[in-house]
Parts: C-alpha cells; structure tokens; sequence
C-alpha cells in the first residue's frame, strides 16, 4: 500500500509540475502574486499578534488595569490577566475546529466521489485504501493551506510574544498538522454513510445551500454588532470564555499542550497532547479501516445510479399538453408578452434553473441582504427632508428616493446575475442545440433577457412597495423610485447580456466559470458608466435647477423643466443601451460555429 500511494502522490505532483510551467505566462504571474499577497498577510498577522500579546503581557498594562480599577470599582476589572492570555490557543483551535467541521464534509465530498479521476482510479490495479488515503488527504490540502498561512501565524506570533521557544514552535507545527484529521475524519465516515442514501451531487448541492446559509448568518451577525456589541462586550462574559478551556474539548487538550509546551511543562504535555494526538490518529484510522468497504460501495452506487423511470401518462389533448402547469403559471404569463420563440426559451431556462440548488444558493445573499436593509431603513428616523423648507425639502425626498430604488437595484440586479448572469454561457456545449434550432438570434436573446429582467418587476416592486408602506411615502415618490429602478434594470441587464453573448465562455467545466474575463470587466465597465450617467441626468439636473434657482434667481419653473429633460436623457440613454446590448449580442451569436 505504501508504494501504491508513493506512486499516485508523484503523479499528483508531476501533474501540478506540468500543469504550472505549461500554463499561461498569464496564470504563472497571478499565482506568483497571490503567494506574495498570502506571505504578506502572514507576515503582517505574526507581527500585529506578536505586538498585541506583548502589549497585554508587559507590566504597563497590568498598571492600568490596576488604575483603571481603582478609580471605578464597578467594572470588576481581573487583576491578572495571565489565565485570559494563557486561553488564547484554545479559543482560536476551538474557532479553527468548528470551521473546519462545517467545511470537511464538502471538501471529502468532492475529492472522494466527485474529482474527475475517480473513476480510472479506482479500477486501476492499486489498494483501495491507497486511493481513500491520497484523496482524503488531497480534500484536506486547501485547509492545510489556509491553516499554515492564517492560523500558523497566529499561534506563531503568540508563541513570540509570550517569549516561548523552539519547543512550543515545533508543538503547534504538529498539532496544525493533526486538527484537520479529527473533523475530515468525522467527515468522511458521514459522507460515506451518507452517498450509500443519497446522490453524492445531491449531497453536495445540500451541503452548499447550507453553508451558504451559514455564511449569510454571519454576515448578519456583523450588520447588528454594533447594537449588540455594548450589551455582551464586559467583564463578565469575558470570563464565560474560560469555559472553552474545560478538558472536555479537543481544542482545550491541544490549547493547554500548546501552553505547556511554551512553559515546558512536560506531564502536561504528554497528557493532553497525547489526547489529542490519539484522538486524531485513531480518527484517521478507523476511516481508513471503513473505507476499504464502505468507500468502495459508495461508489458502486453513485456509478450505476440512475434517474427513477416516471409511469407514462395518459395522452391529452394538444391544448392540454402545452398548457403550463399550475407552476409555472406565473412564468407563462410574463412570457406571454414575449414572441413564441423567445418565450420557449424563456421558459426552458425558468424551468431548469432550481433542478440544480447552486443556483438555488446564490439567492439567499440578496434576499438576506434586502431584509437587513429593510430593517435599517424602518428603524432609521426619517426626518431629513423636515430639516429643508419649502424646493430643498422636495430635493431631499428625492435623494431619499433615489437611495431606495439604488438599494432595491442592487438586490434585484444580485438576483438577476444569479438567475441568468451568465447568459448565452449558461448553456455550455448544449449552445448547439439553440444554435441549430429554427430560431433567430433577436428571439434567444429576447427569452434571456426575459429571465435576467424578471426580477426587476416582481422582487423590485415588492421591495419598493414595502419600503413605501412602512416609511409613509407618497405615491408620487413610490413612482419616480419605481420608474428609476425599471429604467435601470433594463438597461443594466441589457448590457450584460449583449456582452455575455459577443464574448461567450461555451467550454466551460465548472458551474462557477461561465463567464469570459473581457465580459465580465466590459460588464462592469459599461453599465457603470451607464448608471452614472442616466442617475446624473435624472437626480443631478433638478438639483441644478435648485441651485440656480437658490442662488441667483432664476426661473423658479427651471426645477421642473430639468427634471423633464432629465428623465428624456435618462430615457435615450436606456434605449441607446438596450440597442446596443442586443445588436452586440446578435452580432457574437452570428460569429459562433459549431
């Protein structure tokens, strides 16, 4: 098994080789960047730790706690803060232990059962445990990665700054090596329970959705903490931070290891760091006991898996049968505004776009961030425009407007890229089939920008609707809001997929990489650069005229007839994108050969 797994670990490595020096000068130089940024970031973690600790650990600091005592007994202020600084490993390996138990299961997952090579080799002539241990550890060589180069220098820098040696460096070396076998260990035990249920692509797909509710929750949690930070940051919940150190934790046997190891407490050492070294060598083992059979059997199933075979039903009549189903209703009456070509593919992209939960995962950021800043506008006290009399307070509401329909923008273009970002890109090596089928490239860009549009309409009014109700707008602010969001989001929209069709990505291999780098930079580019102009044009005119007005008296009509002129110029500039967008796209759709 030993010289099975030196010789796939070579190939790995040979395959890496290649793959950098036949690679483009391009990629060479971004790799070379990205190290430099990533040993920067290292080197600047070491450092600020090794100053904090230091500064908390020196005698000038213990003086002004005493200080700060003495003149405020009710702060409860510890006299010693050793114990606090003493707790440090533990908490930071604790935070290291929980991440990587929420992202084991996905990274065993993928290297396990869903890398490209699976399949030749697990009939090549070789151990099964030999290719469990190799893409176990191949799935665990990303954490290794950002453990080395985030968690290492922390503990590093810890280390320097308590003035502990050569001992304590080489400890937390080896344990940084050993924490990601407990929860990877976990991990594919579970994951191999687990494809022997259900799909592993499945399974990966509900993992993702997950995690991507747990990113959403911590991007929560840091919108409120300022109205929750004065509420837990005292002196007593600082001290509840002492329980992560109870010997009841993996993290706590390796945290007072790692401070044994500094003072050269020895028993210590070997009791705790024996633990956990045991703990996860026994971990790792009994995985690689399991796999030689239940790997095997996992993927067995997933290779012969196939789709259930619906009963067919009952023949219809012709009406019937290209009747939308009570699901898609709504989707079929926005695209009945559409041509019959357009509208077909309008609804063959509404149709396969939740059977993959990826695309499912990238709405819950958007939908999460419109109700954040929902609430921050509800909560907000709405008395700027009262603070302006007369001309200036309506300017105010303007401004006040404009804010809300940029904010429910940007949600609503967030769900269009997720929708149908990528455009023409979506559909990969299947373009063919559109290509060859009697429809004119106007039509498939038409049932695109269907898709990519709808959000505007739907989710954006709801927003502004909502926003309306609960701040008391008037209905003529609700409707220049509206009106600026529609506006917008078809000229945004239009400009992306015009691009996205005459710089389209068809060979792509991951889901994530379905755009071209000229469009997605041109993208960025150009509707920036739109938007600046039309929110100029329709917000930057009529607070001319004010001025004017204001200041050197001019014609107190001059406010409304730039407000006029604006929405023209706003309204041209839309047209002149949504042509150009569709003519680029209809152009590039031309250029592609099969």
């Amino acid at each position: 098994m030993l010289n099975a797994i030196w010789v796939l670990v070579r190939a790995r490595l040979l395959i890496a080789r290649n793959t950098f020096w036949r690679g483009k000068v391009r990629r060479k130089i971004g790799i070379g960047l990205l190290l430099l940024l990533v040993s920067a970031a290292a080197w600047g973690l070491y450092n600020f730790t090794d100053f904090v600790v230091r500064g908390i650990n020196s005698p000038q600091f213990a003086t002004l706690l005493r200080e700060a005592a003495a003149q405020d007994p009710t702060l409860n202020l510890p006299a010693d803060v050793t114990p606090f600084l003493q707790l440090v490993p533990s908490v930071v390996l604790f935070a290291a232990l929980i991440m990587l138990v929420f992202s084991s299961f996905s990274s065993v997952l993928s290297s396990l059962y869903l890398a490209g090579d699976i399949d030749m080799l697990l009939v090549a002539p070789v151990p099964m445990r030999a290719v469990f241990i190799v893409k176990f550890f191949d799935g665990l060589l990303p954490q290794y990665l950002l453990l080395f180069a985030l968690l290492g220098p922390v503990l590093l820098g810890y280390g320097q700054g308590m003035d502990y040696g050569l001992f304590y460096i080489c400890t937390a070396l080896l344990f940084l090596l050993l924490l990601p076998l407990l929860p990877a260990g976990l991990g594919a035990l579970l994951v191999m329970i687990v494809v022997r249920v259900i799909p592993a692509r499945r399974a990966r797909d509900i993992v993702s959705i997950l995690g991507g509710l747990l990113g959403v929750g911590f991007y929560v949690i840091t919108q409120f903490v300022p109205e929750v930070a004065p509420r837990v940051a005292n002196v007593q919940n600082l001290e509840t931070l002492l329980q992560l150190n109870l010997p009841l934790l993996p993290s706590a046997w390796a945290g007072r290891a790692l401070t044994a190891a500094g003072e050269r407490d020895l028993p210590t050492l070997l009791v705790y760091g024996g633990l956990f070294t045991l703990l996860s060598l026994v971990t790792f083992t009994g995985c690689l006991l399991v796999a030689a059979r239940l790997y095997y059997i996992g993927w067995s199933n997933m290779a012969i898996q196939g789709g259930r075979v619906r009963p067919k039903t009952p023949k219809r009549g012709v009406e019937q049968q290209t009747r939308p189903t009570p699901r898609f209703r709504g989707a079929a009456v926005w695209g009945a505004l559409l041509p019959d070509q357009a509208r077909a593919v309008f609804l063959k992209d509404w149709r396969l776009f939740p059977r993959d939960l990826r695309n499912l995962q990238q709405l819950i950021f958007p939908l999460a961030l419109a109700a954040i800043w929902t609430f921050r506008l509800v909560t907000v006290d709405d008395t700027s425009a009262a603070a302006f009399p007369g001309e200036d307070a309506q300017l105010v509401r303007t401004i006040e407007n404009t804010g809300s329909a940029g904010i429910a923008f940007f949600v609503c273009l967030t769900l269009a890229n997720a929708i149908a970002g990528a455009g023409i890109g979506r559909e990969g090596r299947a373009f063919w089939l559109l290509k060859l089928a009697p429809i004119s490239g106007l039509h498939i860009l038409l049932g695109k920008l269907a898709l990519a549009y709808l959000p505007f309409p739907t989710v954006g009014t709801l927003f502004l609707v909502l926003l309306a109700v609960l701040r008391g707008a008037t209905v003529g602010s609700f409707l220049t809001g509206w009106a600026l969001l529609l506006l917008l989001g078809l000229g945004t929209t239009c400009i992306s997929l015009g691009l996205g069709a005459a710089f389209p990505k068809l060979d792509w291999e991951n889901p994530q990489q379905q755009t071209t780098f000229q469009a997605g930079c041109l993208s960025i580019l150009l509707y920036s650069f739109y938007l600046l102009l039309v929110v100029a044009a329709i917000v930057g005119l009529p607070f001319l005229g004010a001025f004017l007005v204001g200041s050197f008296g001019a014609d107190p009509r001059l406010p409304l007839l730039l407000t006029f002129v604006g929405w023209i110029v706003g309204v041209g500039l839309t047209v002149l994108a949504v042509w150009g967008g569709l003519y680029l796209g209809i152009r590039g759709l031309d250029r592609i050969e099969l």
